[in-house]
């Protein structure tokens, strides 16, 4: 298999999730065996890394940081670009954290298809873990096993509602699962969290549009796009803390009510044994 870019370079502007910003993200091509490489534009072209190194630890998203410049809740940016196959992209921004969209990664599939994905003349390097990984507690937790081919992931969501049942889904991640079943299912909080959540400094550009609210009803003001939309989610959050590995993986993950904390820690394990395998 040969390495994925993007065919040319393309534009969104939106608001952020948690800062409020307005802010315009281009998704840029990269050469061979440059990864994913983040760039502030509103900071003299900073660039950070995509790499678990770079990662910080916050609640309730994804911060990389290198130099003193961050960029935070690049998950679901880095969801569509691992799952369409693309390998190699520049992701510049002009502002501490990407638009929004609607809560998902669907506006960023979109835009990458719109730049196209190009073939490159090098060969895709992938990972096949060493041997299984697996981190978290009772409470949480996230394990990944080598596999033949490509990346599978098991989601069980949790939370202990009525309204709200344990789910579990399951999908081998390809360029078509990705788009048609994954990346259109958004972010979401508990009714009763969301005041909690913004008093915290979150959801800043948050409203109901962009972040399923969850009532005893249901989503206020707006409708599921799948019966099981919220542990959908869950999983296209593994799968853009995995691509932060920049490793292209061969790999089953059963992830238990895992968030962004477990997820990072299996990254950076993964990383690191991946290091000591070379």
């Amino acid at each position: 298999m040969k390495q994925f870019t993007l065919g040319k370079s393309v534009s969104m502007t939106g608001t952020s999730l948690h800062e409020g910003h307005e802010v315009t993200l281009t998704l840029k091509p990269a050469d061979a065996g440059t990864g994913y490489v983040l760039i502030r534009t509103d900071r003299d072209g900073a660039r950070i890394r995509v790499h678990p190194d770079n990662i910080q630890e916050v609640q309730r998203r994804t911060l990389l940081m290198e130099n003193g410049v961050e960029v935070h809740t690049v998950e679901h940016v880095l969801a569509a670009l691992y799952g369409l196959g693309v390998d190699n992209a520049i992701i510049e921004l002009s502002a501490p954290e990407p638009p929004a969209g609607d809560g998902s990664s669907k506006a960023f599939v979109e835009l990458a298809r719109e730049a196209g994905i190009t073939e490159l003349d090098a060969d895709r390097p992938e990972f096949t873990p060493t041997e299984t990984v697996e981190v978290g507690d009772e409470k949480a937790s996230i394990k990944i096993e080598p596999a033949e081919d490509g990346l599978t992931v098991n989601y069980t969501l949790d939370y202990g509602v009525p309204f709200m049942p344990r789910t579990t889904v399951e999908f081998a991640v390809t360029p078509d699962s990705f788009e048609h079943q994954i990346c259109s299912a958004r972010t979401f909080c508990l009714e009763r969290e969301a005041q909690m959540l913004q008093a915290m400094g979150f959801g800043k550009g948050a409203n109901t549009q962009n972040t399923l609210v969850v009532s005893p009803d249901g989503p206020i003001e707006n409708t599921l796009r799948f019966d099981d939309e919220y542990a959908r989610h869950k999983l296209l959050d593994v799968v853009g803390d995995l691509a932060v590995t920049g490793l292209r993986l061969n790999a089953k993950v059963t992830a238990i009510k895992s968030g962004h904390s477990q997820n990072q820690l299996i990254a950076k394990a993964l990383r690191k044994q991946y290091e000591e395998s070379r």
